[in-house]
């Protein structure tokens, strides 16, 4: 694992992945697996579910394969507005899942957003990366003073256009109207087969998480 500064505008491809993702003391396979988790505990909703359920269970279930799997490794959870997220040892690195549109991990030239609007706790994430980008192109200390996390995205797509779930872990660095506009790195995972789940059972459209804060109410 290292802090060292990251590239502006890099993008890596799902063949040369292991070795960017090495960096951050990760690897494609726990990363795709908790994708692919998160897709199959989906296809136990059923039309008698809420409409908002099979999204949620496929993100949920998403963080918590992630989750599992990382622990193993020294990781840890943290919840910051609620938000799940998975922390590095060293405290340096944090990861969050989202749910991603169209365009996530089709190309280079092709900028990815997410499936909905996020809220505070993602544009609270989105703007500490782009403040400690800049920090690492000024040379600033800043990093090293708060010791703030820089915020991954793990972004995931799967349609009924497609028998394959797409995904990669990318690091955002502007949101606009809850809506990821920039990426500072992006690494493309291997698109995982997903062919042998019934088509009919397929989600109609891109699946959606969540993002809410819990306030208690007096």
């Amino acid at each position: 694992m290292t802090s060292e500064p990251l590239p502006l505008e890099s993008f890596v491809t799902a063949a040369d992945a292991p070795s960017a993702l090495d960096l951050l003391g990760l690897d494609s396979a726990t990363l795709v697996t908790s994708v692919v988790r998160g897709v199959r505990e989906a296809q136990n909703i059923t039309n008698f579910h809420p409409v908002t359920a099979r999204g949620f269970v496929q993100w949920s279930e998403t963080v918590a394969a992630l989750r599992a799997q990382l622990s193993e490794r020294g990781w840890r959870q943290a919840d910051p507005q609620n938000s799940p997220r998975v922390l590095s040892p060293d405290g340096l690195t944090s990861i969050m899942v989202i749910g991603g549109n169209a365009n996530t991990a089709v190309s280079e030239d092709v900028i990815p957003g997410t499936a909905r609007r996020r809220g505070p706790a993602t544009g609270d994430a989105v703007q500490c990366n782009g403040q400690q980008m800049l920090d690492l192109i000024f040379e600033f200390p800043a990093i090293t003073q708060t010791k703030k996390p820089l915020t991954w995205v793990l972004l995931y797509h799967w349609s009924k256009d497609e028998p394959v779930v797409r995904a990669e872990l990318s690091l955002p660095a502007e949101i606009l109207d809850g809506n990821i506009t920039q990426w500072t790195r992006r690494i493309f995972l291997p698109a995982a087969d997903l062919s042998d789940l019934d088509i009919s059972q397929r989600p109609v459209g891109p699946q959606d998480d969540v993002d809410f804060r819990i306030e208690e109410l007096s």
